[in-house]
């Protein structure tokens, strides 16, 4: 029988063979294979210095057309100003940012769910010299989008989508789903990385991308056709999520 390697010695194999590798084979070729993935790398000023396909798809742009831009040129500016602050505290710390629940209008209007990851980029004397992210857009059912692992809340999730008219609480959740508050939180913040009260109004935000852009209702309406009983609680709810006005929401991506 032959002798199990030791944690050292598997290390030591692994490290090995990364050295024997030509720089940039693994990430680049992969994330280039990833269709629904956005892959990029920033330096340090956050000036992307690789945008994969995705990301041109997304954004309507050749990859090498997006080397050299900034968020800013990309988005709009409340959106970017998040992005760019997310990019700063990554780099700032030297610790990465796992799955940020992020809702995405495309060009044309299409509205995606998506989860972002960033992780600091270090040169050989272990100085932050630069970011990485990505962004996987959640898989689309009947209703808002799950991660493909994880199907035990999918009734519950389907639920909310089907009844954005109706006034539902966190404790209507929990009951439909009979389980303590407590535990339908732990379920949410496994499965979407976020909580039942926040995912709500991530749904209903998802719905008013989707009214502001393709109908001629007033924000007054659509607030209101979303349990919203004050334009303004609507407008702060909104810019929480989308940061920036649904008035502004609809003028820039129309």
């Amino acid at each position: 029988m032959c002798p199990t390697p030791t944690p050292s010695e598997e290390s030591s194999k692994f490290e090995g063979f990364i050295g024997r590798l030509r720089s940039g084979q693994i990430a680049l070729g992969l994330f280039e294979a990833l269709p629904e993935v956005m892959f990029w790398l920033k330096d340090e000023t956050g000036i992307i210095i690789f945008a994969n396909r995705a990301c041109s798809d997304v954004l309507r742009s050749k990859p090498e057309n997006l080397v050299g831009k900034t968020d800013h040129d990309l988005y709009p500016r409340a959106m970017a100003d998040v992005y760019q602050s997310d990019d700063k505290k990554v780099f700032r710390t030297g610790k990465a940012m796992h799955n940020k629940l992020e809702l995405l209008t495309r060009p044309g209007g299409a509205i995606e769910w998506r989860m972002a990851s960033k992780i600091p980029l270090f040169d050989l004397n272990d100085t932050v010299i630069g970011t990485a992210g990505i962004s996987r857009r959640l898989e689309h059912g009947e209703g808002p989008p799950l991660p493909t692992p994880h199907r035990a809340i999918s009734e519950l999730i389907d639920h909310v989508n089907e009844h954005l008219e109706e006034p539902i609480t966190v404790q209507d959740l929990a009951q439909r789903a009979s389980m303590s508050v407590s535990s339908l939180e732990r379920r949410f913040r496994q499965y979407l990385g976020t909580t039942p009260k926040r995912y709500l109004v991530h749904a209903r935000i998802a719905a008013a991308c989707d009214l502001l852009l393709n109908t001629t209702l007033s924000i007054g309406q659509i607030a209101s056709s979303l349990t919203y009983q004050e334009h303004a609680s609507f407008t702060r709810a909104f810019a929480s999520v989308m940061h920036m006005s649904p008035k502004d929401y609809r003028q820039f991506y129309r």
